[in-house]
């Protein structure tokens, strides 16, 4: 079973005892309201999306090096992050843009040949 189930399955009794079941079915219906007609297929969407970005990172081991792997996934996440400050008009300090500065350079410099 996997890790995630399994606190899950531990955990879901000490939620309910601590937030109380009142809690539990005001947040409950407070989702539910929320939710769009096109929910389902989000989620379904999002959990193929997400098994395809395994298959893909697995079947990537076996033709790079561990090290350019986690290279690769660390400009991924870069890139994350700055598509998402351009797209949500997020601000941001100095000091994050010089960091992610600093990974995009150091990527880039690591694929370099020599």
């Amino acid at each position: 079973m996997p890790a995630r189930m399994l606190s899950l399955l531990i955990l879901t009794p000490f939620a309910i005892a601590v937030e109380g079941p009142q809690m539990w079915a005001a947040g409950w219906q407070k989702a539910i309201s929320r939710i769009s007609p096109h929910f389902v297929w989000w989620v379904t969407a999002q959990g193929v999306i997400y098994h395809l970005y395994n298959q893909v990172s697995y079947m990537s081991l076996d033709e790079i090096s561990p090290l350019a792997f986690s290279t690769i996934n660390t400009m991924k996440r870069i890139s994350v992050i700055v598509s998402s400050i351009i797209i949500f008009h997020t601000p941001v300090q100095p000091i994050n843009a010089l960091g992610a500065a600093i990974a995009i350079l150091v990527t880039f410099l690591y694929f370099q040949p020599d």
